[in-house]
């Protein structure tokens, strides 16, 4: 990739929940917003994900006996059951593959960004690929934070990178074995931040995208850790947009509450 402008807003400041504060555009007190990954994420099946932690749980447990001795004698107590839980994930190297994750984007920053960084050894080959896949791809922007206002959602992108015939598209890094395989995500993803508009945080204006940015269609460059290879695949952004939009429908019908007391009794 070619590097034009990676500046990147600062940080909007955020509730306790993570969730970035947004002046409305008309100005006034900041309103939390979901985050962009968040509602992308909202549909997602996540039995797979479950699985992989209780099973991770037990890995954690049998490898530390403290842990096991501690689970035994909490009895019902929910708060430290959840901490057991929690060190068991982290006694199975449950982060590892998110950690490595984020190294390797800050790696494909640095070297989007000209930056002279030193790799190391286990991700050359990852970066290597990466530089070859994107070579025809030029770096408008990177990491910048927008806002959704219609759907009252915000994020940072990745990439909005400019393709050989001119136009703009938002792209998407991920390093997951199988982010290829399972991408309705990303798609929704890219497609809020498409329809977004810049936000910059240390004043609370709005930016639009460039013209040339074509909403249509996104990137997905998959960049599988420790596989030596790099993949772009595109993202159907129309679909990525319905798909967000029934995520914000189910999100306010599970706020509401379809159930009132008729009546009780006890003994």
């Amino acid at each position: 990739m070619t590097a034009v402008d990676l500046a990147s807003f600062a940080e909007p400041k955020r509730d306790r929940w993570g969730r970035p504060l947004i002046v409305p555009p008309g100005g006034g007190k900041p309103k939390a917003y979901t985050r962009v990954s968040t509602l992308a994420k909202t549909l997602d099946d996540q039995s797979g994900l479950m699985l992989w932690k209780q099973r991770q749980t037990v890995k954690g447990v049998v490898k530390r006996a403290d842990l096991y001795a501690l689970a035994k004698s909490a009895g019902d107590d929910n708060r430290v059951l959840g901490d057991v839980v929690k060190q068991a994930m982290e006694a199975a190297d449950s982060s590892a593959a998110a950690n490595k994750g984020t190294a390797v984007h800050s790696f494909c920053e640095a070297v989007d960004l000209g930056n002279d960084i030193d790799i190391p050894g286990e991700y050359t080959a990852d970066i290597a690929a990466y530089r070859k896949a994107t070579a025809a791809l030029d770096v408008v922007m990177a990491e910048k934070f927008c806002v959704n206002d219609r759907l009252e959602c915000a994020g940072s992108f990745d990439r909005l990178v400019r393709l050989p015939d001119g136009r703009m598209v938002i792209a998407d890094i991920k390093t997951g074995k199988d982010a290829a395989k399972y991408a309705v995500a990303t798609a929704a993803q890219c497609a809020l931040y498409a329809s977004s508009v810049l936000y910059n945080v240390a004043d609370d204006t709005r930016a639009d995208f460039p013209a040339e940015l074509d909403r249509s269609f996104g990137l997905l460059i998959h960049l599988p850790i420790g596989a030596g290879e790099c993949h772009i695949y595109k993202l159907d952004l129309e679909f990525g947009l319905n798909f967000a939009e029934v995520a914000v429908e189910v999100r306010d019908w599970r706020k509401r509450k379809p159930v009132t007391l008729a009546w009780s009794a006890s003994a």
